[in-house]
Parts: structure tokens; C-alpha cells; sequence
């Protein structure tokens, strides 16, 4: 099975240097998107603005595909 890999962009750079095995490039796309809500909701402070954005690339380090999410949350209602 090939190989890709999930370069994070949070902040900072985060590269994927061990990649995940998967049949076929499609089923590690629907990986790369999948993620990107999981890793927005870490650490989602109120009213804070979150960008996270993923790059997988094949095991030969060309870019295939690229996704990024925006989550901002905020309360509506004085919460004290």
C-alpha cells in the first residue's frame, strides 16, 4: 500500500516524517480532511480564531493535496 504523509500547519510547521499507509490517494485525502476539525477544537479558548491547514504529500515528498478549516467560536451571551 502506498504511503502519505500530513504536514500540519498550526502556528507552526508540523511535518509528518513516519506517514500513514492507505489504499489509494482518494482514502488519504478523506484522512487529511477528516483531521482538520479535530485538530481546530485542541486548545479553542473564547472567542478565539483557529486556522489549521494540512498538506499530504506521496512517499516521494510530491504535494498532492491541500485543505485548510477556520473555526472561530465566540459567546453571543454574557457568560459571568
Amino acid at each position: 500500500m502506498p504511503r502519505f504523509f500530513f504536514d500540519i500547519q498550526d502556528g507552526q510547521l508540523i511535518p509528518d516524517d513516519i506517514g500513514t499507509e492507505f489504499p489509494n490517494a482518494y482514502a488519504a485525502r478523506d484522512a487529511a480532511i477528516r483531521i482538520l476539525p479535530d485538530i481546530a477544537r485542541e486548545e479553542m479558548s473564547l472567542g478565539k480564531s483557529r486556522q489549521v491547514a494540512v498538506l499530504m504529500r506521496d512517499e516521494t515528498g510530491q504535494a498532492l493535496f491541500a485543505a485548510s478549516l477556520i473555526l472561530s467560536a465566540e459567546w453571543l451571551i454574557d457568560t459571568a
